[in-house]
């Protein structure tokens, strides 16, 4: 198996935290760090990288975004996945960040995007969209997801 670490940013319902707990729980040799302004792994410990985040206003949060503007050189020729969550999953969010990636010099292997209960916006005034989600099916194809990648 190679050696994987996934970074994360997980705000308002843990959608992303929900999957990543399963991911760990069967593959417990994955590494999962919280993204903050501290973070600051060793990559050339790892084989893998995976960012996941939920959407926010069409892009993965901006920390991730930033993490990756910032440390680009170490992320450079890296094998890298993604894993995203949205209230509408009507587009393919990972379209922008896969590209977002390659440019920044990383090989994107794929991604892995579901629906997450979201209530931001509007959305808190008709109580959330995309309730229920990511459910044990949706978190199931993530677990399947990552099976491939690794």
């Amino acid at each position: 198996m190679n050696k994987c670490i996934i970074l994360y940013y997980s705000q308002h319902h843990q959608n992303i935290k929900k999957i990543l707990l399963q991911i760990a729980e069967s593959y417990p040799d994955i590494s999962l760090v919280s993204l903050t302004p501290e973070t600051f792994p060793n990559f050339s410990e790892y084989d893998l990288i995976g960012f996941a985040s939920g959407i926010y206003m069409g892009k993965p949060h901006s920390s991730i975004l930033n993490f990756v503007d910032t440390q680009q050189k170490l992320l450079q020729g890296k094998k890298v996945f993604t894993i995203l969550t949205s209230g509408s999953n009507q587009k393919n969010y990972g379209k922008f960040f896969h590209t977002f990636l390659l440019n920044h010099g990383c090989q994107v292997l794929g991604g892995y995007q579901c629906k997450g209960f979201d209530t931001y916006g509007i959305f808190k005034f008709i109580g959330g969209t995309a309730k229920g989600h990511p459910n044990n099916g949706d978190i199931s194809k993530a677990v399947s997801f990552i099976k491939q990648i690794i």
